[in-house]
């Protein structure tokens, strides 16, 4: 019995970490997200975040979606967060996905 339990266990942790990566709600993009990172820093009262060492400007009507929540708040974001994130006019960052820990972003392109 012991020797089926670990892998059974395995198969069960590959299915559901599939499960998760594509079970995302139908307002996250389907073809994947434009670009996708690491929080390092935000700075609300500047409307600028830094994410994976680069330094973007926020738009004024920037949207934050959430695994919860199609508009959620921009205090959701924060350092060590994964996003996916979307650039518009101006290279201003207009839209951002809160993605979980484990997401794989070369599966979502």
């Amino acid at each position: 019995m012991k020797k089926l339990f670990f892998p059974v266990l395995a198969i069960a942790v590959v299915f559901m970490s599939t499960a998760i990566a594509q079970g995302f709600p139908s307002y996250y993009p389907a073809k994947g997200f434009q670009n996708t990172g690491r929080v390092d820093a935000v700075y609300a009262e500047e409307s600028r975040i830094v994410i994976d060492d680069i330094s973007y400007q926020l738009s004024t009507s920037v949207v934050v979606r959430s695994l919860s929540s199609s508009s959620d708040s921009l205090l959701r974001v924060r350092a060590g967060a994964h996003v996916g994130f979307r650039l518009g006019t101006g290279q201003l960052i207009e839209e951002f996905w809160l993605l979980p820990g484990n997401y794989d972003s070369s599966r979502r392109r």
